[in-house]
This record gives structure tokens, C-alpha cells and sequence, in this order.
């Protein structure tokens, strides 16, 4: 609340202004320096003594509590008041009375302002446990008004404890809506490393050394306040019970609570106490005789005025899943006021929370504006999924469990489908340890979905449909007390699915065993998309997938394959890689074998292809490559699109340029399925309904778009147009060498190639007598990107550098390309000029120095 007041006083006359701030956490010293600015500004145009006052309520931070002081001394004419300073004043005037008995312990005293007149209160504290007992209230009259007891109750002051007056009898008044005792959980770790139903133990845990050296530094340089922010998934408390581990090995104490029981006023000072009774167990801190945990401000001052052991040993105390809170803005404007209060207080109390940040709907239902506050004053540590050296360590450790080397397929396909997300690499770690146990191969393995939405589905396979709809109602109420569960379903039920470990226990409650798992059960889908590479294009697969189909009915063997195509087992591995991963072909040891309901269907291209858009569809990299476009508003280069390429598989570790090779390959699969349109400039969003282009059914058709012209010169490819000319026409090439050079001439325009009769043939009226005709090949030049600037650029000065042509070629083409690559354009473009007719020249290379030139040598 605020409230700004001007007055006047009735004696001399003076004028004052008076800012008065009542806030749940100390006021900042920022808003007394504005107050302190305003009443400077506005005593230059008062023409007396104009005073300020300036009220902060409970009380000004140590800087600004500093700052006041300064302000003070040197400005006779301004007073800050707190709630100290106001409490006194009142019991000067005797408008209050304190309260105090000799046998009776209180604490967190307080003013209560109310219509029937001005009280004072307190918690009078149990001896054995220092927690409240009872609010007390009294009056300098002696008597309180029921009706101010009574709002009392009600208050979060009161924390559902009964309220009576000091003297008197009378009956205790008792909030309506009860305040059971808190219930208070730490975070338990796993027993393993592949129990994923909990967050990693110290002992199992992997990688993120520069994060625990992150929070090292926040603490050492005396940050009180720590963040953990992360997406589902990504390991913030297996990370929480890491830094605790830590901290309690360098000798300070630390606890993680699980937030999901926090319901209520007086939760926070409870987990206070709790910590510091273990902190005292374990030597840290010595508590004073007075400490009471009645409330967080008796709490934190309580901690400051215990004995530290250490001054460099904190006391952490960690809140885990704390988007939970982000439900009560009454209870996380409690959380703010202990976030705000540890980093103002002298103490070795270190606060932190973790909450996920793929948390919707902030600004609708949750009370964003106190969870900034709290990031605002913390040290923020961001998590990011897993590197390929983290996988590698899981991989290790998943050989040993299991006992035998993991083939190169199963290795690849985890690290590709976990996306880099500890937890679900925990998972298809723990699914596949319980398969190769149970009898199955690491080839019947291959041929099973790796993806979280299957191994979802296989976790309610075993659920009979009690059992499935007991689930989904703890989802969908989650976190939700077990008694409003049992009353609904029995509790044999409920605890099988306990002894499943679907549902987990937290105090009181039952949650799913992963937020991930509870929003599948509550949507039916999950937000975690496929996640796998595609190596090869469309045009390998073609090759495969016609030999496939001429040897038998859509099954072959590996080796016939090899023979039929001249090629390695490896290269046809890929190939057929590339057809399971897309829901062509099902694994079958040294075959390839398409799946019995594509080679069935009645038009094979059409269903092939519609599997391979929906694939596609479920894809990060298609969702990477859509942002792409709609923020480039444009097309999409293959570049671009392989910068963006290492984010979306952590996982993976390659060269950029292997990252690039990967982007063509998508952007082909996205074109063949209809989900992208590509030109010469680029890829961009297919519009609705696009057929797609190209065939898996002929291996004669090559990809010719994205070829950037002239990527060769000119010699190999007018050889081979001159050799198309002589005989008309002639089949797709089947030579690298031809490939490369009807790409060039394709994107020159120079060659019509029909893939559906897998012929092509010269452009009509380039080829004369054998022999280009140049005006021609100019008009063609001038309509490839940065045609009509490089031949301007000749044609002004002929001995113009290669490499100022490449940049021209560069930029209409929008690409970004190492200089030695638009030298070797330029020269490329060059020799393509002089064919049209353009005379270029060399560029005079400076004469060499002799010895006769230097006259130092005479």
C-alpha cells in the first residue's frame, strides 16, 4: 500500500510532504531516493521550510536504512520513519501497550488497526518447541473487540493459531478455515542410474561441472539468492541435490525441500526451523536461547542472531518444483518476502528455488510480477540439455548394466531421440536394460519406437482399467491429496500403482511420477517431438527402395542389395536407416524389408509419401526449420538452417560442415513429403495441400535445385551440353562426373530434364553446329542470381577480382561463404563470360624488387 500525504503544521506554519510505503518485504532505497529527489525539486519553488517525511513500513533495506542515515544528518528537515520507530512513538503517546508477562514467551509483535481502535499483538511462543502457540491481543484500555479478533483470525499474521485477549477470560477465536500443522519434504534421490522416477543422487549424477563452479562464484561473492530455471526434464533436482551435497562437503549445511506441499502460512518458517535444527545438529550454527520460528521474520532474525561456525559455510535451503506455489499468490508472496529479506540480512542462510520455465499461461493465472522479483534479486543458473560428452558418460554406464557392448544403431538412436534430456535418456536407458534382460536383442530393439510417447503407451499397456482411471484422475488434480483418491478409488489400487511407481507419494499427496507423464495422461499427447537424423536423401533412398522392389515383394537381402548397386553394406545401412526412422521398413537383420501395409497399398508413392510427411510433421527439426522461415519471412538457405541444427540435437557432436550436409538432406525430405518448396534462393513453407516432389519409386531422378551456379567451370559442363546437342537427347547420367556437370547446366537453364522419361536435352537454340551460341548463353548468364551484377562487373572493368565476383554471387544468393569458396566462383563465372563473349583481363602482378632498384646498395 502507498500513500502520499501533504500537510501543514498549525503552530509555525511549516509545510511538509509525507510518502508513506507499507510493503510486505523491506522497502528499497531506490524509492527513498525518488522521495528524496521530489522533495529536493519541490523545495525549490516553496517559499518556506518545506520538510519531508518518508514512512517504510516494516523497514527500509540496509542500504537504504544507510542512505537515511546519511540523508538525516545533513537534512534537519527530513525524518524517515519505520515500523520500529512508529511502534516506539505510539508507546510514547501511550496509544498501544506492550505485551509482556514474566512467565510467557512472545515474539513478532504487531499493531492492529481496526475501526473499534488500536491493538497490539503477538505469538506467544511453546517453550519446547519455539513455534506459536497462540496470538495474543491487548490494548491500552484493557479491552478488544471481538469483531477485530475475529479479522484477526483470519489474517495470514495469525497462521490459523487461536486468537485470545492477553487479560481476561474468553473463548478462543479459530480461523474458519483451518491451518493444519505444515508437512515437509526433502527431495529423495535415485538408487541407481537409471531409476527415473526420481532425480539423480549425488553419486549417479553426470556432468554440469561449470554450473556447480557457477554457484561456487554466486556464493563466494555472497549472493544469498539462487535460481534454478530449466524445461521439464532437464535435470534442475538432480542438480539441487548436487549443490546441497556439495555445500554440506565443504562444511555447510544444506536441505531440498519438495515444494509441492506447500499450501499454507507458516510453511516457510517451518522448513526455516527444520534447517536450522539440522544446522545446529551438524555444528554449523549455535541458536539463541529466545529462537522462535513462529513466523519468517522471527525466523530470519533468529538465524541472525545465532554464532556462525564459518563465516564462508552457508545454510542453504532449497525449494524444488516450485511452479507448484505459483498456484497461491498469497503463499508465493510469502516465498517473495524470504527471498527478499535473505539477501538484506546478515546471516549465512542462502535461499533457492527451482521452477521450469515451459510453465504456460503466466500472465493469465500466476502471479508472474512476484516471481520476476525473486529472479530479479537472484543469481539465475540456466540449465541446458546434455552435451555429447554427458551422453557418452550414460552410454558407458548403460554397457555395464546391461552387461554387453551397445551396437552402433542403438548408441546412435539414443542419442538422438533423448535429445540431450536426462530424464528421458534415464528412461530408454531403464527400457532397454529391462528388455535385453528379459531375452529380446539389441536388433529386435532397433525396431521398436525410441520415443517417449511409446514408452508411455507401454506404461499403461499393463494397467487394467481400474487402474487407468485412478491414474488419470490423480493426473488430472495433481498434486492431489491421497484421501481424496482413496475415497474415490480403494486404497489396494492406489498403492499398485504406487509399487508401479507411476504415482509417487509427496507427504501427504500423489503426483505422477514425472510432470512430463502427467500431461500425457491429461492431453494424450506429448510435448517432446521426434528427434533423429537424416543422413541421406530422398534420391539414395530411391535407389534402394527400387532394387528393393524389383528383387522380390519389398524384401531383399543385404548383400543381393550391395551386388545389385555396386556399393558397400554400409552405404545400404544408411539408406535403409533413413526408411525405418521415416515408418517405411521394419528391422530384419541383414535385410531390408518394407513394412507389408506400404507395399500392399493400392498407389505405393502416395502412401509413401504421406507416412513420410506425417514423420516429418513430428519432427524438431521441421519445427526449427518453420521458425526459420516465419522469421526470416523469406527463404531458407541451407546455411541457416544448419546453424540451428546443433540446438536441436545437444547430443551430437559433428563439423559444421557435416551439420550442412545434414540441412540438405532435411530440406530434400521436407520438399519430397510437401512440406517445403525450394528455388534456387532457397526453401520456403509449402502452401496447404502441396504434392510433393520427386519419386522413391525411380531411381533415376537426381536433385537438381539448391545448385548454385557456377559451382564448377565451365569446361567439363559444356562438353557434356555439346555431347547432350549431337544426340538429341540423352538418359539421366549415371557418372558422377555427368551429375555434376547437368546440376551446372540445369541451374544455367541450359538443359531440359524430364525425370519422368529420365531423359534430358540441350535448351533450344543454344547449341548451334556444335558449337554455343553466345548471345544465348549471355541471355541465360544474366538470369542466374547475381548474373545481371557479375557480367555489369566485366563488362566495367575486365580485369575485376574473382573474389569481388563471388561476393556478388554471395549476396543473391544469400549465403555466407569462406573467401577461398567465391574465389573459385569467380574464376568459375569468368571462364562461363568469356564463352558468352565478354574479353576479361589478368590483373598485373607488381614487378619484383631487384637488388639494382634498392640505391641503399650503392
Amino acid at each position: 500500500m502507498e500513500l502520499d500525504v501533504v500537510v501543514r503544521h498549525t503552530l509555525d506554519g511549516a509545510e511538509a510532504i509525507v510518502e508513506c510505503k507499507a510493503y510486505s518485504s523491506a522497502v528499497s532505497a531506490e524509492k527513498l531516493s525518488a522521495f528524496y529527489g521530489k522533495l529536493a525539486a519541490r523545495r525549490l519553488d516553496s517559499p518556506g521550510e518545506l520538510r519531508g517525511l518518508f514512512v517504510a513500513i516494516p523497514r527500509l533495506t540496509s542500504d537504504g536504512a544507510e542512505k537515511a542515515r546519511k540523508i538525516q544528518e545533513g537534512d534537519q528537515r527530513f525524518r524517515s520513519l519505520n515500523a520500529v520507530t512508529i511502534w516506539d512513538l505510539l508507546l510514547g503517546k501511550r496509544l498501544i501497550r506492550e505485551i509482556q508477562e514474566h512467565d510467557r514467551t512472545f515474539s513478532d509483535p504487531a499493531v492492529v488497526v481496526h475501526e473499534s481502535g488500536v491493538y497490539t499483538a503477538a505469538v506467544e511462543i511453546d517453550q519446547a518447541s519455539r513455534t506459536g502457540l497462540r496470538i495474543v491481543v491487548d490494548s491500552a484500555t484493557g479491552s478488544v473487540s471481538q469483531a477485530a479478533r475475529e479479522l484477526l483470525a483470519e489474517h495470514a499474521y495469525a497462521q490459523g493459531l487461536p486468537v485470545l485477549p492477553l487479560r481476561g477470560p474468553a473463548k478462543p477465536v479459530i480461523s474458519t478455515s483451518g491451518h493444519p500443522d505444515p508437512i515437509i519434504v526433502t527431495v529423495t534421490g535415485s538408487s541407481s542410474d537409471f531409476e527415473y522416477q526420481r532425480p539423480a543422487s549425488p553419486k549417479y549424477f553426470v556432468g554440469r561441472r561449470k554450473l556447480l563452479g557457477e554457484v561456487d562464484d554466486s556464493i563466494g561473492s555472497g549472493s544469498k539468492l539462487l535460481v534454478l530455471n530449466a524445461q521439464s526434464g532437464w535435470g534442475k533436482s538432480s542438480l539441487a541435490l548436487k549443490i546441497a551435497a556439495h555445500i554440506r562437503s565443504t562444511g555447510g549445511q544444506a536441505t531440498v525441500i519438495d515444494s509441492r506441499t506447500a499450501s499454507q502460512g507458516g510453511y516457510v518458517a517451518a522448513v526455516l526451523r527444520k534447517a536450522a535444527v539440522a544446522a545446529e545438529t551438524a555444528g554449523l550454527v549455535k541458536l539463541p536461547d529466545n529462537a522462535t520460528w513462529a513466523t519468517v521474520a522471527g525466523a530470519l532474525s533468529s538465524l541472525e542472531e545465532s554464532i556462525w561456525s564459518k563465516d564462508d559455510a552457508p545454510m542453504l535451503v532449497f525449494f524444488d518444483q516450485f511452479e507448484n506455489v505459483f498456484k497461491d499468490p498469497d503463499l508465493t508472496r510469502e516465498f517473495r518476502d524470504l527471498a527478499l529479506a535473505a539477501t538484506d540480512r546478515k546471516s549465512g542462510l542462502v535461499v533457492g528455488f527451482a521452477w521450469k520455465t515451459d510453465y504456460v499461461d503466466w500472465t493469465e493465472n500466476h502471479p508472474y510480477q512476484l516471481r520476476d522479483e525473486i529472479r530479479g534479486r537472484a543469481s539465475v543458473i540456466t540449465l541446458d540439455p546434455f552435451g555429447a560428452k554427458d551422453v557418452e558418460v550414460i552410454l558407458k554406464r548403460l554397457e555395464k548394466a546391461a552387461d554387453q557392448k551397445l551396437s552402433r544403431e542403438i548408441r546412435q538412436r539414443l542419442r538422438e531421440y533423448s535429445q540431450g534430456l536426462p530424464w528421458l535418456l534415464k528412461k530408454l536407458s531403464g527400457h532397454l536394460i529391462g528388455e535385453l534382460k528379459s531375452g529380446s536383442t539389441q536388433e529386435q530393439l532397433v525396431n521398436e519406437g525410441l520415443n517417449v510417447q511409446s514408452l508411455f503407451e507401454g506404461d499403461l499397456a499393463s494397467l487394467n482399467p481400474s487402474e487407468a482411471e485412478a491414474l488419470r484422475f490423480v493426473a488430472r488434480y495433481a498434486p492431489i491429496m491421497a484421501a481424496d483418491v482413496t475415497e474415490r478409488y480403494t486404497p489396494a489400487l492406489v498403492q499398485s500403482l504406487l509399487d508401479q511407481r507411476l504415482v509417487v507419494q509427496v507427504g501427504e499427496r500423489l503426483d505422477t511420477y514425472w510432470d512430463i507423464f502427467r500431461d500425457y495422461l491429461n492431453t494424450g499427447s506429448v510435448p517432446i517431438e521426434d528427434s533423429y537424423i537424416l543422413r541421406v536423401t530422398p534420391a539414395s533412398v530411391a535407389r534402394l527402395l527400387s532394387v528393393v522392389l524389383s528383387i522380390g515383394r519389398g524384401d531383399a537381402a543385404v548383400s543381393e542389395i550391395t551386388e545389385r548397386l555396386s556399393t558397400s553394406e554400409n552405404v545400404v545401412w544408411n539408406a535403409s536407416r533413413e526408411m525405418r526412422l521415416l515408418g517405411l521398413a521394419s528391422y530384419v537383420p541383414n535385410r531390408v524389408r518394407l513394412l507389408p501395409e506400404i507395399f500392399d497399398a493400392s498407389d505405393l508413392e502416395s502412401e509413401i509419401r504421406r507416412r513420410v510427411a506425417a514423420a516429418l510433421r513430428r519432427h524438431r527439426a521441421y519445427t526449427v526449420f518453420v521458425d526459420v522461415a516465419e522469421k526470416t519471412s523469406g527463404a531458407v538457405t541451407a546455411q541457416a538452417f544448419a546453424q540451428r541444427l546443433p540446438g536441436v540435437f545437444p547430443a551430437v557432436e559433428v563439423a559444421d560442415r557435416t551439420w550442412s550436409t545434414y540441412a540438405r538432406a532435411y530440406i530434400s525430405w521436407f520438399e519430397y513429403a510437401g512440406l517445403a518448396v525450394s528455388s534456387q534462393k532457397g526453401a520456403r513453407i509449402a502452401p496447404e495441400g502441396a504434392r510433393g516432389k520427386g519419386s522413391l519409386l525411380t531411381a533415376r531422378t537426381i536433385r537438381m535445385d539448391q545448385v548454385v551456379f557456377p559451382s564448377a567451370p565451365s569446361g567439363p559442363s559444356v562438353a557434356f551440353l555439346i555431347e547432350v546437342a549431337e544426340q538429341g537427347t540423352l538418359p539421366l547420367p549415371t557418372t558422377a562426373g555427368g551429375r555434376r556437370a547437368m546440376r551446372q547446366l540445369y541451374a544455367l537453364g541450359a538443359l531440359v530434364v524430364d525425370n519422368a522419361s529420365g531423359s534430358i536435352r540441350p535448351t533450344p537454340g543454344l547449341v548451334e553446329n556444335g558449337e554455343l551460341v553466345p548471345s544465348e548463353l549471355f541471355a541465360l548468364l544474366r538470369g542466374v542470381p547475381g548474373g545481371k551484377e557479375v557480367l555489369g562487373a566485366i563488362e566495367a572493368n575486365p580485369a575485376v577480382k574473382p573474389a569481388q565476383l563471388g561476393d556478388l554471387v554471395a549476396e543473391a544468393v544469400n549465403a555466407t561463404w569462406a573467401s577461398g569458396t567465391k574465389e573459385g566462383i569467380g574464376k568459375s563465372f569468368r571462364s562461363w563470360a568469356r564463352l558468352a563473349g565478354l574479353s576479361t583481363a589478368r590483373r598485373e602482378r607488381p614487378k619484383a624488387e631487384t637488388m639494382d632498384d634498392d640505391p641503399s646498395l650503392f
